[in-house]
């Protein structure tokens, strides 16, 4: 092949001539580690189509990635931008002309072939999809998809036109409604590219593939549908079965709350039918609605907070926000006193992480309580293929464990996660006698959920390495770490901690020490309150209902069961001993706990268990209350659990305890599962009105009585923004759609 000659170049794309017919247009986004689709970008794109159109010298022309690193292709479109949009007409406009342009890229006169070498989603797929032909590096790194229901939106730069015709409508909907890329291979076998080749060959595979097609010998795989298949997507009865069984899928899933999967399905299966023109207008119609809504404004806004603690850019409590200490890597070596269940959990997923792991208890029974919890966990992960019955073993077998007194095998760990009971004396002692036995550099990182971190490091000779490490249960699932920062620990030790909760697939979010740090400190209140409502003779049954048709995962009462009352008890107690009568906790849960009910752990709680399944209401738990019906509208019954939550943040934020609104707002939503449509309790809050949360709380002190009814009684600085018309987060004004019942994108 001649020598490379360039023929036109913006700023973020080179259009070379490769000699032999053969032109390569590499799209290297200035400033950036990965390439994505601005409004700017798809300008300058238009510019070089436009001039394409009437180049003769190119007859197959490749789009690829000018980045030197192969990881990714087209990470998809601007989240920033997609977030500005602030009103349908504005997103039509822009969803317009996108489509314009990937239409005049479609309807080059040149063989176009995408070369997919790395990540490719969203928007990159998109474009992708705009070409003639697609061949993808056969490399894990390749990933290809369309996430955008993941925030709240569609597919809208054709994605929900190009993909159903390429590789079906089921398939299609699959991978638009999941929002789950697929690799190579997958990609592939879906007809979605048309070859896969080694990454280090793969542009000569694309070349070759174009030189097929201009010579005429290339021959597309056939593509067989079974006879339902074709009635399934080729006929509108079949389609509507389709949606019927695609609706309940989605409802299961996300309980009609948001409104992204059901807009998908209209823009698939109602522009199946028509003209791609046609199916475009109906996605740019769907799509801009969803831009300009407020589920996607709450969504981006939790994926852009999630990316900060990912990435380590987020953390507002550092002690020194100038200038990240020198510390050493990330531990591979890891202690864990204390078994059980959470000593398990841990241990399960460091394993799987390749990390050396070493547990230790001198109970044998709890020993086989963290085996079981460690093998429930890969039985989980094989069910669900993510690992092989080999495999699974091989990790269980790779937890080591010991029952002996004394702490031995400490010397080489990088990293002790403490997991005993919730005793500070206990916590205490197991300092005490395993510190001596660390290297001087290893850190000691103690999982309480509430207990102080500055009291634990009065028994430490290196306070400077103690901090918390706060893991949620089940272990496996949640993906948030609480990194607690005591007055004396160093910026080395969490920053250490931190890499080690990423290196393990956790987000960590920093917090200051605190009773309760910021989580459960939060998600006292709610509970807590359920627990008065119970008193006062409300069904713990509808309460739960209000709860989940909010968007909970969970109503509080079996929330209260997984936590166990015991646990609730002691927290309660603890934070009404630090925090005052405003934390003064329901008495129903000692008075449970002094019947022998401890919830789900125990087979009885607020429901009945059998083989860890729920089987229904307790009758023992009925006789402490609630038998009446909720009398007022559900949004009043959610506001009196949940304001005392937003009231609470604000004495954490007033404390330091984290430092901006966004840290809440992600912690209750990954610790919590605080629903993410709503952006977190402080975004929500927001979107009430703090004018209407104040009169809202003061309202509720006034009228409900009893001990704690200080609970309700608005802080300060909630009050002073209320007066001065401001909210937690920056304000945005997006167009609602109610939802049907039944960094990129």
């Amino acid at each position: 092949m001649s020598r490379k000659k360039r023929l036109h170049e913006t700023g973020a794309f080179r259009l070379d001539s490769l000699g032999e017919g053969v032109g390569a247009l590499e799209f290297d986004l200035p400033g950036e580690k990965v390439n994505k689709l601005t409004e700017a970008v798809l300008l300058e794109l238009d510019s070089i189509v436009q001039k394409l159109a009437r180049e003769t010298s190119i007859r197959i022309l490749l789009l690829r990635s000018g980045k030197s690193s192969r990881d990714t292709f087209i990470a998809g479109a601007d989240i920033d931008e997609i977030r500005s949009v602030r009103t349908p007409d504005e997103a039509m406009e822009k969803v317009d002309r996108a489509h314009q342009i990937l239409s005049r890229l479609e309807a080059l006169p040149q063989v176009t072939v995408a070369v997919i070498d790395g990540l490719c989603l969203g928007g990159g797929t998109e474009l992708a999809l705009a070409c003639d032909y697609r061949v993808a590096a056969d490399d894990p790194r390749t990933s290809i998809g369309l996430p955008e229901v993941n925030l709240g939106i569609i597919p809208g730069f054709g994605g929900t036109q190009r993909l159903p015709r390429l590789i079906g409508v089921r398939q299609a909907l699959t991978m638009i409604l999941t929002g789950k890329p697929v690799d190579a291979r997958k990609a592939y076998k879906l007809g979605l590219v048309d070859r896969i080749a080694p990454a280090p060959i793969v542009n000569d595979a694309a070349i070759a593939l174009g030189h097929d097609v201009v010579d005429g010998t290339w021959k597309p795989r056939p593509r067989r549908k079974t006879l339902g298949g074709r009635f399934l997507e080729n006929t509108w009865i079949g389609r509507k079965i389709i949606r019927h069984s695609a609706e309940r899928d989605v409802s299961k899933r996300t309980g009609g709350h948001y409104p992204a999967p059901y807009r998908a399905l209209d823009a698939v299966l109602k522009g199946y039918g028509r003209s791609l023109h046609a199916g475009l207008r109906l996605e740019r119609e769907l799509v801009s609605k969803l831009v300009a809504g407020p589920v996607s404004k709450n969504l981006i806004a939790t994926f852009q907070s999630s990316e900060r603690l990912r990435r380590g850019t987020g953390s507002s409590t550092r002690t020194d926000r100038k200038q990240r200490a020198t510390c050493s890597p990330a531990p591979r070596r890891v202690g864990i006193i204390g078994a059980g269940v959470m000593g398990g959990g841990i241990a399960a997923l460091l394993v799987r992480k390749g990390f050396h792991v070493r547990m230790r208890d001198i109970k044998p029974e709890s020993v086989t309580t963290a085996y079981r919890e460690a093998s429930k966990s890969f039985d989980i992960l094989v069910g669900k293929r993510r690992m092989t019955r080999s495999e699974a073993a091989n990790a269980l077998a790779a937890i080591s464990a010991s029952t002996d007194p004394e702490p031995t095998g400490l010397a080489h760990a990088e990293l002790v996660i403490e997991a005993v009971v919730e005793v500070m004396a206990t916590k205490k002692a197991v300092l005490r006698q395993v510190e001596p036995r660390m290297s001087e550099d290893a850190v000691f990182a103690t999982n309480t959920s509430s207990l102080s971190i500055d009291e634990l490091a009065k028994a430490a000779q290196r306070p400077e390495r103690v901090a918390g490490l706060h893991f949620f249960n089940p272990v496996h699932r949640m993906p948030l770490v609480e990194v607690v920062a005591g007055a004396k620990t160093s910026e080395a030790t969490l920053e250490k901690l931190e890499e080690f909760s990423r290196g393990i697939g956790k987000y960590p979010l920093r917090v200051k020490n605190g009773p309760g740090f910021l989580v459960n400190r939060l998600l006292m209140p709610y509970l807590n309150e359920a627990a008065y409502l119970f008193e006062e003779g409300y069904r713990m049954e509808e309460i739960d209902r209000v709860a989940v048709d909010f968007g909970l995962p969970m109503g509080p009462f079996a929330l209260l069961d997984e936590v166990g009352f015991d646990v609730a008890a002691k927290v309660a107690a603890y934070l009404h001993k630090k925090l005052g009568d405003r934390a003064a906790p329901a008495p129903l849960l000692e008075r449970l706990t002094g019947e022998g009910l401890l919830g789900k752990k125990g087979g009885e709680g607020f429901y009945v268990y059998r083989g860890g399944k729920r089987r229904g209401p307790s009758p023992r738990t009925r006789n402490f209350g609630g038998r009446g019906s909720l009398h007022a509208a559900p949004e009043r019954w959610i506001q009196r659990l949940l304001l005392p939550m937003v009231n609470e943040a604000a004495w954490c934020l007033e404390e330091e305890i984290v430092s901006e609104a966004w840290e809440v707002d992600i912690g209750m939503v990954m610790g919590t599962g605080f629903p993410p449509f709503r952006g977190g309790p402080l975004r929500w809050a927001d979107t009430l009105g703090l004018d209407n949360v104040v009169r809202v709380l003061e309202e509720l002190a006034s009228q409900v009585g009893g001990t704690g009814k200080t609970r309700f009684e608005p802080h300060r600085s909630l009050k002073r923004r209320a007066q001065a018309g401001e909210t937690f987060h920056e304000p945005t004004t997006a167009a609602a759609e109610t939802p049907q019942p039944s960094g990129v994108a």
